[in-house]
């Protein structure tokens, strides 16, 4: 198991949120860039994965009421 997937997505959007400032604000050094990027990349799918599975959620449970 990864260490992301412990993160709720609160928690994956604000880590998410600190790599965008540090990009934008140029904070990066180019030899820690590959990483921060990689790092947004796995922190965006479970984001993505964890928007699914409540889509999901609340559809059955629509389907569940009618």
């Amino acid at each position: 198991m990864k260490k992301s997937d412990k993160l709720t997505y609160g928690e994956a959007m604000e880590q998410l949120n600190t790599i965008l400032e540090r990009l934008n604000n140029e904070e990066l050094d180019i030899d820690v860039l590959s990483a921060e990027v990689k790092r947004a990349t796995e922190l965006i799918a479970l984001c993505r994965g964890k928007l699914t599975a409540a889509k999901e959620q609340v559809a059955e449970m629509f389907k569940e009421e009618a």
